[in-house]
């Protein structure tokens, strides 16, 4: 298998689904219309967390090699799947076993904050009707939830410990691009130039300013934000039967109509400085590797 040219790995709740968006409008390049096949975490697996099903992701490489059929020849293929970070170990033990050049596969890596990554998380659950615990309420059970088998969605803490994650993938690509967030959301135009100069793709493409895309928000209704999140293979089975546009086009609205007044909450001070200590080694051995400088990361003013 020669697909994907390009992957990128996460981290979830990091702004990959606005970069989809931007590469998607890229003519030299062809990402499947599948956001998160997430094949290489899954191939020949049956996926079955207690919480959250993932019954979008693809485990057959027959069905997976066939979202690749219409790429022109000139395109550079890519895969953005967020569980590639995470579950960095089953990822690249696929690599090598189906890709015919995994080594020279690219690399794009998106970090975030693990504070405010690990709240992002919390409050996209929330949003969509899967999470009924306070975000501490919720950290606190996070190793309970590891040990019964939740899906990862659930691990706010734990998908934040970059170290290992990013390693992993240094030591077994030879290409590998890291993004801060904050440099994708302030300054998007230049941080996709440089990942066009990554590619070998047209650097000078204009891109279509998007909005911010998955955003999290209070529901109206928990009914409804189940509904729009619910993971069946028969839902999407039958989303396939439309149009992309449409199917995007009746999620909007839906969102549209259910998202609230009311602000999200601030997380609170404390929990933040807790959470701080918690990450800081971590990040101390990241920036290290990485050679970057993540001081407003490990401390910050409060």
């Amino acid at each position: 298998m020669k697909h994907p040219q390009f992957i990128v790995a996460g981290a979830a709740r990091a702004g990959t689904s606005s970069l989809n968006s931007y590469l998607m409008q890229h003519p030299d390049i062809f990402l499947p219309k599948v956001k998160e096949p997430c094949f290489f975490s899954f191939a020949g697996e049956k996926i079955n967390f207690k919480n959250g099903k993932f019954a979008f992701a693809i485990n057959s490489i027959d069905q997976y090699c066939s979202l690749f059929k219409k790429a022109n020849s000139n395109q550079i293929t890519g895969d953005i799947s967020t569980p590639y970070l995470y579950l960095y170990e089953k990822t690249i033990d696929n690599f090598r076993k189906f890709h015919d050049n995994f080594q020279n596969v690219k690399i794009i890596i998106i970090l975030r904050d693990p504070v405010e990554r690990a709240y992002s998380q919390y409050l996209w659950r929330v949003r969509d009707g899967r999470e009924e615990l306070t975000f501490e309420q919720a950290i606190a059970a996070e190793k309970n939830r590891i040990m019964e088998n939740y899906s990862f969605d659930y691990f706010y803490l734990d998908r934040g410990l970059y170290y290992k994650q990013v390693k992993a993938y240094l030591d077994n690509f030879t290409e590998v691009k890291i993004i801060l967030f904050e440099e994708f959301k302030n300054n998007t135009e230049h941080i996709l130039k440089e990942i066009c100069y990554f590619l070998g793709v047209d650097p000078n493409f204009k891109f279509i300013k998007k909005t911010n895309q998955n955003a999290s928000f209070l529901p109206k209704s928990i009914f409804v934000s189940r509904l729009i999140s619910t993971e069946s293979k028969t839902k999407f089975r039958l989303l396939k039967l439309l149009p992309n546009h449409f199917r995007s086009t009746i999620k909007e609205k839906l969102m549209l109509w259910n998202k609230s007044k009311n602000e999200l909450a601030v997380m609170n001070l404390e929990t933040e400085k807790l959470l701080r200590n918690y990450f800081r080694e971590d990040l101390l051995m990241l920036q290290k590797l990485i050679n970057r400088d993540l001081s407003h990361w490990i401390q910050k003013e409060f």
